[in-house]
């Protein structure tokens, strides 16, 4: 999948319970890291849950504190909360490259490495075309027909302001959740720029162990991989 067109790339892991944060798992991973993200910093957080039932409303307040590695360049980052750790790259380079930073985190998590269940993985890939010639809605040879047929639906093209379809698939232990079409960047102006997104977001919410983690990982980045050959003509992108 080319890289020039992506614009962000998100790994959410949650876990059943909390994850080892203390002070010698973070001085470890901040060893591991600091060449991609080598600034630290510490945030309180203050989350509130609302429960109503026919009697009552309940409100129930956590306080916590999120730990993040950010790289200030690049606006890549890294986030441990509680019982979640959340990778969000604005820059990417390769899925070599991303796979190493993640083992880099998940082997730093103390004595727990080997006993922590993950509930859920979630990978997501957003992928923002933007050509500077040409007319915005001609993506003939670029995107595949059935992603940009529902133009024809549109008499006046010059009201459009935005056009965006959504696919859902149930895989047999996955889901993906498909985006696609004329975002707008200038939204709700009418659509001007020749700019297309294509959105793939792939989650498991089977439970797991830890050490399976990178292969399950594997598995959402090639279904998006495939997903992207599929939506576009790759060699003319």
């Amino acid at each position: 999948m080319p890289d020039n067109f992506l614009k962000q790339v998100i790994l959410r892991l949650d876990f059943l319970s909390e994850i080892d944060r203390s002070q010698q798992v973070l001085e470890d991973i901040t060893k591991d890291v600091s060449d991609i993200l080598p600034e630290f910093e510490t945030r309180d957080i203050v989350s509130v849950e609302m429960t109503i039932d026919q009697a009552q409303k309940t409100t129930k307040e956590r306080r916590y504190k999120s730990f993040s590695f950010r790289n200030n360049t690049t606006n890549n980052s890294l986030v441990l909360e509680p019982s979640a750790i959340i990778f969000d790259l604005k820059e990417y380079n390769n899925y070599e490259e991303f796979k190493r930073l993640v083992q880099k985190v998940i082997q730093n998590l103390g004595e727990q490495t080997q006993s922590i269940k993950v509930s859920k993985i979630g990978l997501r890939y957003i992928n923002q075309i933007i050509i500077k010639e040409g007319s915005p809605f001609d993506w003939t040879n670029l995107i595949k027909e059935p992603l940009i047929c529902s133009l024809n639906f549109i008499e006046n093209r010059s009201e459009l302001s935005r056009s965006v379809g959504v696919i859902e698939l149930n895989k047999s232990d996955y889901h993906v959740r498909f985006q696609y079409g004329w975002f707008n960047s200038e939204y709700p102006n009418p659509i001007a720029k020749k700019e297309f997104v294509l959105d793939y977001d792939c989650y498991s919410d089977d439970e797991i162990d830890i050490s399976s983690i990178i292969s399950q990982i594997r598995i959402l980045h090639d279904e998006i991989k495939n997903l992207y050959e599929q939506s576009t003509y790759t060699e003319n992108l």
